[in-house]
């Protein structure tokens, strides 16, 4: 990377911070605002029309000029009459990310840093998918908005302008280092762009990040408070993900929610995924028509994501029933993403996923593959990674002792495995699920009956298996008839030095023959992590 780069590229999408009062006699037909020209733009934050500098007065670095270019990517700006409704963030879709990832792209060598002009209602997910098509990225890439036009009197648009620019041009300014990710610049704080979310539709203050605390303040000084130093060795180059073709939807759980409009989706043409915004930790209706409902969403292989509707907090699959009962149907964890990131993290990865699929790789598997990696962090979007043994379905059987049992081996490999190889010390959490449990025999489960369940950790010999660490010791009780399966879910962090040896196997003993659905192992890992 040539470190001769200097200056900020401002990119113009739209929104309020792009718009000025009009005072012409268009007002008389009703236009009150439109399109700031370029040359309008550097009157008002460089101080004249023709200026190429802004002039920075910050403590310790005042004096100092930066370079400030201009990239217009408002549609029909040059038009003279444009209606301000076509330059509303609200009009934005993913193609957006993708023109403004490109330009970045183009201009990287050019640049020490970016800013995005861009209103304030979709900056979110803007901010979220540039931080994944955008990988390997080594330079400040800032999106800020206002809540009024350019030129009002009191407009927000300055201060947040400004700012911008000089967190982007920190490398010239000698302010700092240089942030190298996706950001969002926000009246007084700047926040990860990734892990934020629109909080209130008119205060200066419209954004939070509420799993994750600011990068920086602003006050009478800049305070860069936050930042872990995420930056790559210089000689690697930006890489542009621009595949952004699959179709994926939100869905908010709701108090009498009609088990139809789940299952609908399941034939829902081109469809790749569902972000599902559910309760607190995690909870939805558990009813048997949306389960089968969500089954079958799942069974046409749909991605379901689950992300909580609350403003902060993680979903959490660890012990709660209602939220194993959805991991049971294939419903799988967004951890503590915002709904913004979760949604970008799916468009861009389920289309990669799409066109990278092989030809000896089925849709079930690939889809298993990508459910796998969305679960594992790629650019600070979720405060752990979450990576997978996956034993698959299975059921014990008779054995020369008198009881029933199994010997299991992972039915694929783990993704990413290098990561958890690499970051040993960050593991946070080991967990074992035991999912849709139900005995053999019958068809219907009694009340209240109970199987005594063993699960241990074996090791492979060639002429046996040998039992080196009992893990779960438990009775099994189906507690209603109304549920077929149970399912079971236990702490087993202290058994780590055994389950990434390849000759580790798993074992589970019966008093009675049972049957499961699947079987995981979860490994949390704490972020950052050492990356090879």
């Amino acid at each position: 990377m040539d470190d001769s780069r200097n200056g900020v590229l401002i990119i113009l999408i739209g929104g309020n911070v792009c718009l000025v009062a009009d005072e012409d006699k268009r007002r008389q037909a009703g236009i009150n605002h439109r399109p700031a020209s370029i040359e309008e733009f550097k009157e008002i934050i460089l101080g004249d029309r023709k200026a190429e500098y802004l002039l920075s007065r910050e403590k310790y670095i005042d004096g100092i000029n930066l370079r400030v270019d201009f990239f217009d990517l408002r549609r029909d700006v040059n038009r003279s009459s444009i209606d301000p409704e076509e330059l509303d963030s609200s009009q934005l879709d993913p193609g957006l990310w993708a023109s403004i990832a490109q330009v970045i792209y183009d201009k990287y060598l050019d640049y020490e840093g970016f800013v995005i002009l861009h209103g304030l209602d979709t900056m979110a997910y803007t901010a979220s998918g540039l931080s994944f098509m955008l990988q390997r990225l080594n330079s400040p890439v800032v999106l800020t908005g206002s809540q009024r036009p350019l030129n009002y009197s009191r407009t927000d648009a300055i201060q947040n302008i400004i700012t911008a620019i000089t967190i982007a041009g920190a490398a010239s300014l000698g302010f700092g280092f240089p942030i190298p990710e996706v950001m969002i610049c926000c009246f007084d704080s700047l926040l990860r762009g990734n892990r934020s979310t629109m909080i209130h539709a008119s205060s200066y203050r419209a954004f939070d990040s509420p799993n994750y605390s600011p990068l920086a303040t602003f006050g009478e000084h800049i305070d860069i408070q936050n930042v872990s130093k995420r930056s790559l060795k210089k000689t690697r180059r930006l890489i542009l993900r621009k595949n952004f073709n699959s179709m994926v939807t939100i869905l908010d759980v709701f108090p009498g929610m009609d088990p139809c409009v789940i299952e609908q989706l399941a034939s829902t043409r081109g469809l790749k995924g569902v972000l599902l915004r559910t309760y607190g930790l995690g909870t939805a209706p558990t009813s048997k028509e949306v389960i089968d409902a969500l089954k079958k969403v799942v069974d046409a292989n749909i991605v379901v994501m689950n992300v909580t509707q609350a403003r902060g907090g993680r979903i959490s699959y660890r012990e709660d029933p209602v939220s194993l009962r959805l991991l049971e149907h294939g419903v799988i964890s967004g951890a503590d993403m915002t709904a913004e990131a979760a949604y970008a993290k799916m468009v861009v990865l389920l289309s990669e996923s799409e066109i990278s699929r092989e030809n000896n790789v089925t849709e079930r598997e690939q889809r298993e593959i990508a459910e796998d990696l969305l679960q594992i962090d790629q650019c600070g979007e979720q405060s752990q990674s979450i990576f997978h043994f996956h034993f698959g379905s299975g059921e014990t059987l008779p054995d020369k002792n008198g009881n029933f049992s199994a010997i299991l081996e992972t039915s694929r490999p783990m993704e990413e495995r290098h990561l958890v190889e690499a970051n040993l010390d960050k593991i946070a959490y080991i967990q074992l699920s035991v999912l849709g449990l139900y005995p053999s025999k019958e068809s219907d489960v009694r009340f209240n009956r109970l199987i005594e369940f063993e699960v241990f950790i074996v090791n492979k010999y060639p002429d046996r298996y040998e039992m080196i660490k009992r893990i779960r010791q438990d009775v099994l009780r189906w507690y209603t008839s109304s549920k077929k399966t149970i399912n079971v879910a236990c702490d087993i962090s202290d058994s780590l030095e055994y389950l990434l040896s390849p000759d580790t196997r798993l074992g589970i003993n019966t008093t009675e023959p049972i049957k499961w659905e699947k079987m995981t192992i979860a490994i949390y890992l704490k972020l950052p992590i050492i990356v090879k």
